[in-house]
């Protein structure tokens, strides 16, 4: 919970580890190619993984926009064609704007200083257990009522094949 490495920080070990672990072992020309263009491929999504969702949710509000501008500059005119682009606009044009997705940089800190605070906590709640506190049973309970739903949600994403990278 504590080091949550980003998407971006997961791409760029898997290019570096292609480069110093896999590359230098590689006889073949075709097979060096292929390694190169699996990095080129890897540094791509690097590139588009921050814009993307930022992106997607941009360009749904504007077409939708756009679908309704077009529709009423077109305004008087007949024919199947205007009817089906004002069909589109009535449907499609009418959804929702979406909200753009919030920098994640700070809600990635605030986690990680969370994270801490829950570690020091179990520190601090060993301590009041080893003096008898009762309550800081208690306290510890609720602790793991986050603590293991989260652990598991964390093994479930990273499992591979039904069991951990390298097993099963």
């Amino acid at each position: 919970m504590n080091t949550v490495p980003t998407v971006d920080d997961l791409l760029e070990g898997f290019i570096i580890a292609l480069n110093n672990e896999i590359m230098p072992f590689l006889n073949n020309p075709k097979a060096v190619a292929t390694a190169a263009m699996m990095q080129s491929l890897l540094q791509e999504i690097r590139q588009v993984l921050p814009v993307f969702d930022r992106t997607i949710a941009e360009e749904h509000n504007q077409m939708t926009q756009t679908l309704r501008d077009v529709a009423a500059l077109l305004h008087g005119v007949t024919g199947e064609e205007a009817d089906r682009i004002r069909s589109r606009a009535s449907t499609l044009g009418a959804l929702t704007d979406v909200p753009v997705p919030v920098d994640q940089e700070p809600v990635r800190s605030a986690h990680q200083k969370l994270g801490y605070a829950l570690q020091d906590t179990i520190s601090d709640l060993d301590v009041l257990q080893r003096a008898g506190e009762t309550k800081a049973d208690e306290a510890l309970n609720r602790l793991r009522m986050f603590l293991m739903p989260t652990i598991i949600n964390h093994v479930t994403a990273i499992s591979v094949g039904g069991g951990m990278v390298g097993r099963g």
